[in-house]
């Protein structure tokens, strides 16, 4: 797949490989400040971060872990499954897989499994308070940082080994920040390799004349994964640099209607996602990486990106889950202002490609716009009721996952927001 880097906020400061290097990214990027300023207002303007602060929090977690102990259903039944389906990466034997080199196309399993052990152990002694789960996170992500030298690229589909791999170390990092044994050397040790999956960005930026990390020949969900990924780095190196890089793809693509320096959007006004002429699986995809960046911000003290435009994102949501409800939707035509890979334009019509098959995506939706903020969602309520959507997928990095369980806190106080739905889809 043809991919290029898109121009955004940021001017870089680019380096020669993919490699370790001990450099703090702030060394690395400075802000366009005139591009920031206008956007100064939406924008995080503390560096004082929230640990662990990624996908979940520390209150989250033991919200759901004290509602599965007491035997509180759905969370006591999604709690031992999510025990079960990772009971190989929660065990003591359990070993690295670390390798000098990694990519989509090279060792794929093993840096997925490694990734996902970090984050789980990372879960349970949050929601346990049991450090041998700490310690076995601190122990991959050791083995990790002291291995892996560079991302294998050229590669057509390295991004997606940071987007939808990799970035599961990030989260996991983040779990075990206040861990004590997680000392500040070890920290900077995971920055440096964490600076690996950045520095090819920049490289592949370089490469084309480009600069920053936003798939722009591609589908949303390749932007989105790349997105979430800064924001997970910016949170865990308390950087706000990377974090609000990260973001304001975010705002440029999904809140504001418009790709960075194009027109080009990932959603109409009516929920319609651009990626929804590709393939059902790949909008619930991209869909993910949007809900998660907009949980990390939300995390972080921000409902911004969750309300961005009325709430595209829970909009999009409701929109998919009509239509692989099998029912009928609108569909309006339009020619983005950037290219997309083997795209005719206009985008003249819905795909019905993997219509009905569903991602375990809709709690985390449906937790925000529904039990916070009080919006009828009838459609993504039907998936929840009708479906098993709980585990991961077959790519068991692609989503969290087992939102009954971590996304599903039914006694929170409506807050109503100042917008509407109209339901035009």
């Amino acid at each position: 797949m043809k991919k290029i880097l898109l121009f955004t906020s940021l001017i870089l400061v680019v380096f020669s490989s993919c490699s370790k290097e001990e450099e703090n990214f702030e060394t690395k990027a400075e802000v366009n400040e005139a591009v920031l300023e206008n956007t100064a207002t939406t924008l995080k303007t503390s560096s004082s971060f929230v640990h662990p602060g990624t996908v979940l929090t520390k209150s989250q977690m033991q919200f759901a872990y004290n509602k599965a102990i007491a035997g509180v259903e759905p969370y006591k039944t999604t709690f031992a499954n999510f025990q079960t389906k990772y009971s190989a990466f929660l065990s003591p034997t359990y070993t690295s897989h670390a390798h000098t080199q990694v990519g989509r196309n090279l060792f794929k399993s093993d840096y997925e499994n490694d990734a996902m052990a970090v984050f789980v152990n990372g879960v349970m002694w949050n929601m346990t308070g049991t450090s041998r789960y700490a310690d076995k996170a601190l122990e991959l992500l050791d083995s990790w940082s002291s291995t892996l030298t560079s991302i294998q690229y050229p590669d057509n589909d390295w991004q997606l080994s940071v987007g939808y791999g990799m970035h599961f170390m990030v989260y996991g990092a983040d779990m075990i920040y206040n861990y004590t044994s997680f000392t500040a050397a070890k920290k900077q040790k995971a920055i440096s390799m964490f600076n690996i999956m950045y520095n090819c960005m920049t490289n592949y930026a370089t490469q084309y004349g480009l600069a920053v990390p936003f798939v722009r020949d591609g589908w949303p969900s390749w932007g989105s994964s790349q997105g979430k990924f800064l924001m997970a780095f910016g949170v865990f190196s308390q950087n706000l640099t990377m974090y609000n890089l990260g973001e304001n793809y975010f705002k440029k693509t999904a809140a504001n209607g418009a790709d960075v320096g194009t027109i080009q959007t990932a959603f109409l006004n009516s929920g319609q996602p651009l990626e929804a002429a590709r393939d059902q699986y790949y909008v619930q995809l991209g869909l993910a990486s949007f809900l998660e960046a907009a949980q990390i911000s939300y995390n972080q003290g921000s409902t911004t990106l969750y309300d961005s435009r009325s709430g595209v994102i829970g909009k999009a949501m409701e929109y998919t889950a009509k239509y692989n409800l099998a029912n009928s939707v609108t569909w309006t035509s339009w020619t983005p202002a950037t290219s997309i890979w083997g795209v005719t334009y206009p985008v003249t019509s819905i795909s019905s490609t993997n219509r009905g098959r569903f991602r375990p995506i809709w709690y985390m939706a449906y937790n925000y716009y529904h039990n916070y903020r009080g919006m009828n969602m009838p459609y993504t309520l039907q998936v929840i009721n009708n479906n098993t959507i709980e585990g991961a997928t077959s790519t068991i990095t692609d989503e969290v996952g087992f939102g009954s369980l971590f996304f599903n806190n039914t006694t929170q106080a409506i807050v109503s927001p100042s917008y509407t739905w109209s339901g035009v889809y």
